[in-house]
């Protein structure tokens, strides 16, 4: 072979390299594409956080663990929930009232209607919740996945709509009436998924948020907001009518009684003194009346103390529990079968 052929192949040689690194020959296959981050899992702080102030009537915050640890309380409570109503409940519903550390019943005028909401932290499985709900839906099953971790189902109970949201592994909430897609268990949906930074919660703006600060924790804690109209701004003796909010807790007392205080917010800085006897007035009515004496509110193991602030005034006293159980034994015994079925 003669030196110029030879040079002649070596730059065909050279071309051909140069091409195939240039992208002339099979292309490179694509790098893989970088694995996705799971989302973080949902977790859910205080169950207030997934109320909402707008349209709430009230709200009732309890910590069912704490009272039925309270060993003097047990038969009390016995009177009112039996041992039957609960075990049938938790086979209903999944978990065992008595162990639920916390939970929450709030009221709303709910866009698509009225609705209530039921929020409970458990310690059961999120899918044998779920499974147990569905078994009791008629018709109209819906179930949207918002997430793996963020479900809810909706259907009807009979005629009524209702809903359950399933929030991480531990918070399960029911929503009774209204609307599936715009109800109060949707809107905490949003709150669990951090969708919601400039709608309030429950306890995070006033008048609640110093309500709560001064009545302080407690097992079981009540709020309903102003303002009140009607029937309600006639109530303790027309305080209401006034007023920006109501509070109250009951906490078990050393003398194994239940103290209660209820306090009432508004401007009272230059009629705190008279709005003070006003309530202990009207709750001198309610004790007196049919319901409170059925309650044992009539004979109080303290009786009660009225004090006064700029902001608020209030009431304090000490209840019966045996007295107090037997009363809504009494008043609430069909409500109850109706509940734990």
């Amino acid at each position: 072979m003669t030196p110029g052929r030879r040079s002649f192949l070596a730059a065909l040689a050279n071309g051909a390299a140069l091409l195939a690194g240039c992208g002339g020959g099979a292309p490179r296959p694509a790098p893989a594409p970088a694995p996705r981050t799971p989302p973080s899992p949902v977790t859910v702080g205080p169950l207030t956080g997934l109320l909402s102030l707008a349209r709430l009537r009230w709200a009732v915050l309890l910590q069912p663990r704490e009272i039925a640890a309270v060993p003097w309380l047990i038969p009390p409570i016995a009177r009112v929930a039996s041992e039957a109503h609960l075990s049938r409940f938790a086979a209903t519903t999944g978990f065992d009232l008595r162990q639920i550390p916390e939970a929450a019943v709030a009221s709303y005028a709910a866009e698509g209607g009225d609705a209530m909401l039921y929020l409970v932290r458990h310690n059961a499985d999120p899918l044998a919740l779920e499974r147990l709900f569905r078994a009791r839906l008629v018709t109209a099953e819906h179930r949207v996945v918002e997430r793996p971790d963020l479900v809810r189902v909706s259907g009807k109970i009979g005629s009524t709509p209702t809903t359950m949201l399933i929030a991480g592994r531990d918070v399960a909430a029911y929503q009774i009436g209204g609307s599936a897609a715009r109800g109060p268990a949707r809107i905490a949906s949003l709150y669990a998924l951090d969708k919601l930074k400039r709608s309030p919660t429950l306890l995070a703006e006033e008048p609640l948020k110093s309500l709560d600060t001064r009545l302080g924790e407690a097992p079981v804690r009540a709020f309903a907001i102003g303002p009140f109209e009607g029937e309600l701004a006639r109530g303790a003796r027309g305080l209401l009518a006034g007023a920006t909010a109501i509070g109250a807790t009951v906490r078990p007392s050393a003398r194994e009684g239940l103290l209660v205080v209820v306090a009432v917010a508004g401007d009272f800085g230059k009629s705190g003194e008279a709005a003070s006897r006003e309530l202990a007035a009207a709750w001198e009515e309610l004790a007196r009346g049919s319901f409170g004496h059925l309650l044992g509110l009539d004979e109080p193991v303290v009786k009660p103390l009225a004090t006064h602030g700029a902001d608020a005034v209030a009431i304090a006293l000490e209840i019966d529990p045996g007295k107090l159980a037997k009363g809504l034994a009494s008043a609430t015994s069909e409500r109850i079968e109706e509940i734990m079925r």
